[in-house]
């Protein structure tokens, strides 16, 4: 690798590193969503393609991405082998662009199953200048590569996220009585939706036990982001347990009162008194009284709580 290239990666790692940090925020470090974040390694492709866009002032490159044992660029020239009919009517979609290629040999087909998906970009170099110095053109790339990688897998969890369909006989009754649709979008808070929503899939599946504990954890998250709202989380200290979160919402400016006190100690009780080889329905309403008190939780503390955020 020359020099050239080591200033290039070093040029397109930064852009990637900087976009990511952009779009996760600079105190969050789970990026396991992007792919170029931990240690993993990436084989650039910079392919000069024919455009009826380019000019004496630019050229159209394809780049791509693909998993290797160590980071390196490959820059290759197919402008007069991408001058047909066939590959114009390619799209640039990537499907068709990498069939084409493969199928004319101008790259192996052990290349496709490498390809990281959201690193495809088409892009506009300037003619006559080395490619690997042109620093805007490589940081766009990267930028366009996190920016895909971040959609792809915030759709997915919107995607996951969705509430689970009840049986139709209890469709009506979850909607009318729990409103939890609205609940969700208004905490807009993806791991408690994802933690309440697999609540609701073993309640389903009449899971009571599974159902029980996971309503327990989701009160508790509950009773942290309204905490958080009036920025007293810290009240908690560490590894909080049930009694910490009621002790914190028994302060200022929560303050509980005692029959409040008595009712969401007795909801974190139900939760310890399902027993897991009891699939009988006093589990099933010790579950509903759970759903009842999670919703009660909310209405009466959560929602109050916004307005101190």
């Amino acid at each position: 690798m020359d020099d050239n290239e080591r200033e290039a990666l070093a040029i397109m790692k930064k852009a990637y590193q900087d976009e990511i940090a952009y779009i996760m925020g600079v105190n969050n470090t789970d990026f396991s969503r992007f792919y170029w974040a931990d240690n993993r390694c990436l084989k650039m492709y910079l392919i000069k393609v024919f455009s009826t866009l380019s000019s004496q002032i630019s050229e159209k490159y394809i780049f791509f991405a693909t998993k290797d044992t160590s980071d390196s660029i490959e820059i290759l020239n197919f402008e007069k082998e991408t001058h047909t009919f066939q590959f114009e009517n390619t799209a640039l979609v990537m499907r068709n662009v990498l069939n084409y290629m493969v199928s004319n040999k101008l790259l192996s087909k052990d290349i496709v199953p490498k390809i990281v998906p959201e690193s495809f970009v088409q892009s506009f170099f300037r003619t006559n200048i080395n490619v690997l110095t042109q620093d805007k053109n490589l940081s766009r790339c990267l930028k366009k590569f996190a920016d895909a990688e971040y959609k792809k897998t915030h759709d997915q969890l919107i995607t996951q996220n969705k509430i689970e369909k009840f049986p139709l006989t209890q469709t009506k009754l979850f909607v009318d009585t729990y409103h939890f649709d609205q609940m969700l979008s208004t905490l807009n808070d993806n791991q408690f939706t994802d933690e309440f929503n697999q609540c609701l899939f073993a309640y389903q599946n009449q899971k009571w036990f599974l159902c029980a504990a996971g309503l327990g954890s989701c009160l508790e998250h509950l009773m942290l982001l309204t905490l958080s709202n009036y920025h007293k989380e810290t009240q908690l200290g560490r590894n909080p347990t049930a009694k910490d979160y009621l002790k914190a919402f028994t302060k200022e400016p929560i303050k509980l009162e005692s029959r409040q006190q008595t009712f969401i100690d007795a909801l974190f009780r139900l939760r310890n008194s399902v027993d897991h080889h009891n699939s009988g329905i006093t589990s099933k309403r010790i579950c509903d009284t759970l759903l009842d008190g999670i919703s009660d939780v909310f209405n009466e503390y959560y929602i109050p709580s916004i307005k101190a955020f």
